[in-house]
């Protein structure tokens, strides 16, 4: 490899380092800041720049020994009905999480939320997602919120949530979701979870119990 790609390298290993540390998901992170840190690991041994090289090879190391604990730890999901009337805790964490949660649900009226159900999804004890929803006729579930906290956007609470809640709703005889979603990354999120935007109405998203 000639010295100016070499050096190309370097700025690429720069900028994909660089972005790693704006991951707010610890597992992406560590992905990301992985994959940079092989690249100048490869720019130094290129250019003979032991030091550079050293480190970067360190980093990779450390990198790979956390992602490799990380697939072998098995995180315990549950899910916690909460009541409005008794929760302390459950306006103390809409409160806390307003400005993300009107950044990614911008129509949704938080003091309105007070009216409908709602679950806490916990990870490893800690309160991860919250899912609030209101119980339609005709077997229907309209979903008002279903908000994850930013370290924990890797989708398995919300695979979690989906699996076990199918259960509960199907007892009860429900049988579809309906949430609506006008913000891209959100609607990613629905489309990931396997709700199917209709065709007709724009913004609408549906998915079987």
């Amino acid at each position: 490899m000639s010295p100016e790609w070499a050096e190309w390298l370097g700025y690429i290993a720069s900028v994909v380092v660089a972005v790693s540390l704006t991951m707010s998901n610890i597992r992406r992170l560590r992905w990301i800041n992985l994959s940079g840190a092989v690249a100048f690991t490869i720019y130094g041994a290129l250019l003979q720049l032991y030091p550079v090289l050293v480190v970067n090879g360190f980093i990779v190391g450390i990198n790979i020994y956390y992602l490799v604990r990380m697939s072998l730890t098995r995180d315990h999901f549950h899910l916690i009905p909460v009541s409005w009337e008794s929760s302390i805790f459950l306006p103390r964490f809409i409160e806390f999480y307003a400005k993300d949660i009107r950044e990614h649900f911008p129509d949704t009226d938080l003091v309105a939320l007070r009216q409908y159900e709602a679950i806490f999804i916990t990870r490893n004890v800690v309160p991860v997602g919250l899912f609030i929803y209101e119980e339609k006729s005709e077997g229907t579930i309209l979903v008002h919120l279903d908000y994850a906290i930013p370290l924990y956007r890797d989708y398995e609470s919300a695979r979690y949530f989906f699996r076990e809640f199918r259960g509960m709703m199907q007892e009860k005889g429900f049988h579809t979701y309906i949430s609506y979603c006008y913000v891209p990354v959100h609607q990613r999120y629905l489309r990931r979870m396997k709700f199917i935007e209709d065709s007709e109405k724009s913004g609408l998203f549906v998915r079987e119990v």
